[in-house]
């Protein structure tokens, strides 16, 4: 018997592809499902190709990223895996968030705040408040505005600053995460930009700031490194020497460096990353090649009712907050193998009071802390501007960077790449001419933002720019705007109201992220997740996204337990 052959079944298959073109992603995926020639036709690489370059402004000419297989592959990358699905938003701050940080395993993050708390949550669904410890109540400081965990997890380096009349004064805190939130260590931390920065699993840097009084208009910034692996906790007597703010220097500060400047223009930014200038070049893919799946079904791309089934994939830190055991391992050998080699002091400074613009770098030599501090080391009168007090400190040689890379802007933020290769700098650009004869002189700052990378390996900046998020606060004060990385994608804050997120190695916009008045201040991946982001507004909130195909893991995960 005569079969007869329908239109759509005689269309030629280059008929057929040029009717796919017309169609969007899902589509595509739904047609996949009607038969394996329709299959065939919608996997030709060159409709995800131009879905790339309509949908998310990809430059195709440029041609796949490094390490990446084809564009259908990148095409679900995009549409299923890009953090931008708002699953929580947590409202316990009573004031606004300003920066938040995770834990190297992924299972913590720590947020900071105007209310002057530190909050640690743990990763899940639900998101759960784990630690809670609030300042402004103990020792009457104003807000907290930084945190990071040192390399295994067991500490928490808090940057916070109390406001007076005339000054602002800072002061880093270590609080034990394994111990009940104990609180280890208070040192004072001027300026309080520094933040603070661990050099190793016992050990954080923070600084001092003098005035010379003998004659010479220097003022002086020392690096220290002070010891927190015998702290014993504080105990609640102790706290009302920190609240009157009466806080001495610890025997154990070790003055590492001291950078001078005639103009007042101070440091800000303390990062510490392994020295690589012996390194060779690596890889810049951290991730392999994603395999193209020989099924019928495309279930990372169908959303419509069709009956692909979605891989049944529960996440270890959706469980308990703990990644693999191979993570853990990973992280204590790099934490041992960044303490046996010579580290990079990386802050930023310039020959401006307000308008910092250069990035400086020294090497921080692996024998530093072993080293003694010589006896026979003047002194001079100097105005500690901690505390307004006038004392004798050693007239330490001043120290100058190894290099200086000059941005011609104001930095607002900088972070690492997961690797430790790359630096990237968020930096608002100078507007017109600059009179670089000036040292007090303010250059009028853009009102946009441009991620710029610096290749550590070299000390070069590599020329990619990120662009789109905006610093609309005047050039004379202009705020800070936290940024990060994971393997695919860059984040960033913003002073319109949203968080930024691109693709790393497209540069295109893939997302933004709204949040009500005001700076989002910081953003941040899950080191472990880069399908889980975070970002903290003026608004008081904290809000994580996650990707859709994170999204679709969590209602199967509900599913299961309401069977």
């Amino acid at each position: 018997m005569f079969k007869s052959i329908t239109l759509i079944e005689s269309l030629p298959d280059s008929i057929l592809l040029h009717i796919f073109s017309f169609l969007d992603g899902p589509d595509i995926a739904r047609g996949a499902c009607v038969c394996s020639r329709w299959r065939n036709v919608a996997y030709d690489d060159s409709l995800y190709r131009a879905l790339l370059q309509t949908v998310y402004k990809v430059k195709v000419k440029d041609g796949l990223a490094k390490g990446k297989d084809c564009w259908r592959s990148e095409y679900k990358r995009l549409f299923f895996n890009v953090p931008t699905e708002l699953s929580e938003t947590l409202t316990d701050h009573t004031d606004e968030v300003l920066h938040i940080s995770f834990s190297h395993k992924g299972h913590l993050f720590s947020t900071t705040s105007k209310d002057c708390t530190i909050k640690v949550w743990e990763v899940g669904y639900p998101t759960k408040l784990k630690y809670d410890f609030n300042f402004a109540k103990k020792f009457k400081w104003n807000f907290t505005q930084f945190s990071c965990f040192n390399s295994n997890d067991t500490r928490l380096l808090v940057s916070s600053v109390k406001s007076g009349d005339i000054d602002r004064r800072g002061f880093v805190a270590i609080l034990s995460v394994e111990k009940s939130f104990d609180l280890l260590k208070i040192v004072c931390m001027d300026p309080s930009q520094l933040f603070g920065a661990w050099l190793n699993i016992e050990t954080f840097l923070g600084g001092s700031l003098d005035i010379n009084l003998d004659g010479r208009a220097l003022v002086s910034v020392h690096i220290e490194a002070f010891d927190v692996g015998t702290s014993e906790p504080i105990s609640t007597q102790d706290f009302t020497q920190y609240s009157n703010d009466i806080i001495t220097e610890p025997d154990d500060a070790k003055v590492l460096f001291t950078f001078c400047s005639e103009t007042a223009s101070l440091i800000k930014f303390l990062t510490v990353v392994k020295d690589m200038s012996s390194d060779r070049p690596i890889n810049l893919s951290t991730k392999p090649n994603e395999s193209v799946e020989n099924v019928m079904h495309d279930s990372n791309l169908c959303t419509g009712n069709c009956n692909c089934q979605l891989d049944l994939v529960t996440q270890a830190y959706l469980k308990d907050g703990v990644t693999s055991s191979g993570e853990n391992i990973s992280a204590s050998a790099a934490s041992a193998s960044s303490d046996k080699s010579d580290s990079r002091l990386i802050y930023v400074t310039g020959e401006f009071a307000v308008a910092l613009h250069q990035v400086g770098v020294k090497l921080i030599p692996k024998d530093i802390l072993s080293k003694p501090d010589l006896d026979d080391v003047e002194s001079h009168m100097v105005m500690h501007v901690s505390n307004h007090e006038i004392g004798i400190r050693p007239d330490w040689k001043p120290d100058s960077s190894d290099q200086m890379i000059d941005l011609n802007g104001h930095v607002t933020g900088l972070c690492l790449s997961k690797d430790n290769r790359y630096l990237f700098v968020n930096c608002r650009p100078w507007v017109g001419q600059v009179n670089r004869d000036d040292p007090w002189n303010t250059p009028v700052l853009s009102r946009d933002i441009e991620i710029r990378v610096i290749d550590l390996w070299d000390l070069s900046d590599t020329g990619i720019r990120y662009v789109g998020h905006q610093g609309l606060s005047p050039s004379t004060m202009c705020c800070f705007v936290f940024l990060n990385t994971s393997d695919d994608y860059v984040g960033s804050g913003s002073e319109n109201c949203r968080g930024y997120l691109w693709d790393r190695s497209y540069g295109c916009i893939l997302s933004t992220y709204q949040h009500g008045p005001g700076v989002v201040n910081a953003v941040a991946f899950n080191p472990v997740n880069q399908e889980y982001f975070v970002t903290v507004s003026d608004d008081q909130t904290i809000k994580i996204w996650r990707s859709k195909s994170e999204m679709a893991k969590l209602k199967k995960l509900e599913n299961n337990k309401q069977k």
